[in-house]
C-alpha cells in the first residue's frame, strides 16, 4: 500500500490557467484545497475560495484525479466573470 497519495497535477501548460490564476490573486480570490482526513494517505480534498475575504466551502470532496482540474476551472470561471 502506498503511504500517499499521488495527485494529478494541473495543466501549467495552458497559458489560460496561469492568466486566470494570477489575475484572481491579484484581485483578492484565492483558491486552497484541505484534505478531508489526516495524513499522508488523504485520498479527499475540499476546496475553499476566499473572494475578497468571504470563505465558500466547497459541498462536495475531490479526488486526487479531479481536485486540481477543478480548481482551475474555477480560476477561469472568476477570471471570466469578471473579465467578460
Amino acid at each position: 500500500m502506498a503511504k500517499f497519495t499521488v495527485v494529478t497535477p494541473p495543466d501549467w501548460s495552458d497559458p489560460q490557467n496561469a492568466k486566470a490564476r494570477i489575475w484572481c490573486i491579484e484581485n483578492g480570490i484565492t483558491i486552497s484545497t484541505f484534505a478531508t482526513t489526516p495524513g499522508f494517505g488523504n485520498r479527499t480534498w475540499e476546496i475553499q475560495l476566499n473572494v475578497n475575504g468571504r470563505k465558500i466551502t466547497s459541498p462536495k470532496e475531490y479526488g486526487p484525479s479531479e481536485l486540481y482540474s477543478k480548481v482551475f476551472e474555477l480560476y477561469k470561471f472568476y477570471y471570466n466573470k469578471y473579465n467578460g
